[in-house]
């Protein structure tokens, strides 16, 4: 008679258990943290490069057209008719239009409304809700934070509005934090006298005393 041979499962111990358990909520505890991190990083960074990229293009747009191009915060961005909202920032929604008060040839100066004459170049809605804009430069006037160029590039003010700003600081939860290798969470950015935009994420500066904003 052919001898039986018993068979058993190859299982796992008890103890093989526990171990993979703990080498597991090892790797979640490190890994989650981590990919949170990246998210936000690059969720700062896009938002960042996004209005950066709308202010380098209204300030192309004056020098093409030789009118002022306007960057100012809508709410209504998406509307037909979008216009220039008091008390809002930039972070809630913005549009870049070409900004007369007169028509053709003689443009005349800002007047941050998107008239029968004007055109609405671009459009782009709210950061994300936990980036915010932590402050400008001043508070205006009209209470609009927004930013004119003139036909040479140049910022220029809107009359009745007060100062074009010239600093932005975005922050967002993590505040005054360095997220490795000196780049930090928040981003600022600053508008030179001849108009261009400049980002800066070295923790160093975006925290230090050349930004008038004093930071997340």
């Amino acid at each position: 008679m052919p001898v039986m041979k018993n068979r058993y499962s190859q299982g796992l111990t008890l103890i093989e258990v526990l171990i993979t358990l703990m080498v597991a909520s090892v790797l979640l505890g490190v890994g989650i943290p981590n990919f949170n991190q990246f998210i936000a990083n690059n969720r700062m960074a896009t938002a960042a490069n996004d209005l950066v990229s709308a202010m380098h293009l209204a300030r192309g747009e004056a020098i093409k057209r030789r009118q002022n191009v306007t960057i100012c915060p809508s709410t209504n961005w998406q509307a037909l008719a979008p216009t220039c909202n008091n008390g809002a920032t930039l972070a809630d929604g913005f549009i870049v239009f070409a900004d007369c008060s007169a028509a053709a040839p003689n443009c005349g100066t800002p007047n941050l409304t998107v008239d029968a004459f004007d055109d609405v170049i671009r459009a782009g809605g709210p950061l994300p809700d936990d980036i915010r804009n932590q402050a400008a430069t001043t508070t205006d006037a009209g209470g609009v934070e927004y930013l004119s160029f003139g036909p040479n590039g140049i910022p220029r003010n809107a009359p009745g509005f007060g100062a074009a700003v010239s600093n932005l600081q975005f922050c967002d939860h993590r505040g005054s934090y360095d997220t490795g290798g000196g780049v930090a969470a928040g981003r600022w950015v600053q508008i030179t006298p001849t108009g261009r935009p400049q980002i800066y994420r070295d923790f160093a500066k975006v925290e230090g005393g050349l930004n008038t904003l004093n930071g997340c």
